[in-house]
Formats: C-alpha cells, structure tokens, sequence
C-alpha cells in the first residue's frame, strides 16, 4: 500500500437518477471497471469553457434592428411615406450586424484551429 501511485480519493454522492446514468454510460462504455470508466471519463476527455458573451451581443443587436424596423413599418403603414433618415438608420444598424457576424465568425474559425489540450499532461 505504500508504494500507491494515486494516494487521494473522491467521495461523490448520487442521486438514485443519477447513478442510473452512470450505470447505464458504464455499461455501454465496455470499461472493464467503473474506476476504468470514470478515470477515463475524467482524463480522456477536452472540456471547452465558451464564452457566449458573443452571442448575447448578436442577439441584443438583432433584437434592436428587429425593432427598429417594426417602428419604421408602423409609421410607414400610417403615414404612407418612409423617410431616407430611417432607411440609413437601418442600413447602419445591419452593416453593425454584418460586422458583428464576421468578428464571431472568425472568433469561432480561430477556435476550431487551436491544438485540443491532453489533459493527461496536464
């Protein structure tokens, strides 16, 4: 027992669903033991922390866009006239858009191409 390579252990508590799962992903795993499927499942495996800060911001911009041109329909609707200031207004607000789009486009392009860590270096 002294020469034991791992010497800390974790106690983890489960609900009756939980361990369930558990059960049911270690026996479709094929691991010899549940210490194998665990382990492999802590060790094996990449975790991705996303930042979806991004996406918040694309959603709040379409979501002012979408309103800007519900009030532009509105008053076109009433007034049968749309006014070259509320086309540029809109114009502007999608070229924002656009922008917005590639800058996460290429966030995510530059995401994909990032070497994926071995945690077992780590």
């Amino acid at each position: 027992m002294a020469n034991r390579v791992r010497t800390h252990g974790i106690y983890l508590m489960l609900s009756d669903d939980e361990l369930k799962v558990l059960e049911k992903k270690y026996r479709l795993s094929g691991c010899k033991t549940l210490r194998q499927f665990i382990m492999k499942c802590i060790l094996a495996k990449d975790i991705f922390v996303l930042d979806m800060t991004a996406f918040r911001e694309l959603s709040t911009s379409i979501g002012r866009i979408t309103g800007s041109i519900n009030q532009i329909a509105k008053r076109v609707n009433s007034t049968a006239v749309i006014y070259k200031d509320d086309i540029l207004d809109i114009q502007e607000l999608l070229k924002k858009q656009g922008k917005d789009i590639y800058s996460l486009r290429k966030k995510l392009y530059d995401l994909g191409n990032l070497e994926t860590i071995n945690t077992e270096e780590i």
